[in-house]
């Protein structure tokens, strides 16, 4: 069975009291796409990332709202902010960096909610045992076309709601050439 890879790329899942300060009501953001994870989705407002060193403007936001805010980046961005950023999993906030998001109307401080993802494999619950999957195991994946492109340390996230995806940053994508929909499969 062949994994589709999706390059992540930086965004923000903010928490519901992060939203309504920024945006005043969720009824405030506009879906622009539903994401291939059930109930999740992109929305049409943005926010800047600020950090000590720089910013970056027009970051995405996705929903649902979470318990925390949590910013993803690149180790490309966290140098451009001059941020310390571990690589984390997701939820995983410990340590985490800080920086300030700033809408239209209103702006905060994000403490601790700044990792950059650990690459990561989403699967549902179905295709978790068809593939012999368990949540949070470590696997590797080897590129469909290209047999020297081999990704270990992959971290297994299985829900109900998750569509079979891997997901890189702009970054790691970048080190082998990869695009969006290039596929894999379980070495």
């Amino acid at each position: 069975m062949f994994i589709s890879l999706v390059i992540q790329h930086r965004h923000v899942h903010l928490s519901k009291a992060d939203l309504r300060q920024l945006f005043g009501d969720e009824k405030n953001l506009h879906i622009e796409t539903t994401l291939g994870h059930r109930g999740q989705v992109l929305y049409k407002e943005t926010v800047t990332i600020s950090g000590r060193k720089g910013e970056i403007e027009s970051v995405r936001i996705l929903g649902p709202t979470r318990s925390k805010t949590q910013v993803e980046i690149s180790v490309s961005d966290a140098v451009l902010l001059g941020a310390r950023v571990p690589v984390r999993h997701s939820g995983d906030l410990k340590r985490a960096g800080s920086c300030k998001l700033i809408s239209d109307s209103a702006s905060l401080r994000a403490s601790s909610s700044v990792i950059i993802p650990a690459r990561h494999l989403h699967c549902n619950d179905r295709i978790a045992k068809k593939l012999h999957l368990k949540n949070q195991e470590v696997v590797s994946l080897q590129h469909a076309d290209r047999s020297d492109v081999i990704l270990s340390h992959v971290f297994v996230r299985i829900h109900p709601t998750f569509a079979l995806e891997l997901h890189l940053t702009e970054d790691e994508a970048a080190v082998h050439w990869l695009s969006t929909g290039d596929l894999f499969s379980l070495c």
